[in-house]
């Protein structure tokens, strides 16, 4: 991805529950120019996949109508609404702030992956505090990595 080792590779991790301003806010203090590289990772969690898997689980729509089974493809199917719903919240901030960013999602359960995507030539790691003793983190923590934690201080910005 970086056209050389100088070039500032800044990630910030999120979770569907992360203060998403605060960390973009936080990333942009650390990206000085527009040729810096920025990575969004979603870290979802399998709590629907988790509910999908159990037999007796069933989905009460908000405005009312008929229970359905709460199925592995409808958990799939809220996992893919809340991704796409933060990353168009993230591009509108990156074109606002004249970036360009990546965006993957990955399970919080995946530390293989985690550690993959966040182990290459990384300057900055951005993400919620929440994240401080996820395997991963303290690995970054480890190697030395700038790791901004962010507290959350408000919930009204989250993209889920």
């Amino acid at each position: 991805m970086s056209e050389s080792r100088s070039t500032l590779r800044v990630v910030i991790a999120v979770t569907e529950t992360s203060p998403l301003m605060e960390l973009w806010d936080a990333a942009l203090k650390l990206v000085s120019d527009s040729r810096a590289e920025l990575v969004v990772l979603f870290l979802h969690d399998e709590r629907w996949h988790r509910a999908a898997s159990l037999p007796f689980t069933r989905e009460f729509p908000m405005s009312g109508g008929a229970e359905t089974d709460f199925t592995p493809r409808r958990a799939e199917q809220l996992l893919n609404e809340t991704a796409s719903r933060l990353r168009r919240r993230i591009e509108e901030l990156a074109v606002h702030a004249g970036l360009k960013f990546a965006f993957q999602v990955i399970s919080e359960q995946d530390p293989v992956g985690a550690r993959t995507l966040l182990g290459n030539e990384i300057s900055a790691v951005v993400g919620p505090s929440v994240l401080a003793n996820h395997p991963v983190f303290v690995e970054l923590q480890c190697a030395k990595r700038q790791l901004v934690l962010i507290e959350s201080t408000d919930s009204t910005d989250n993209p889920g």
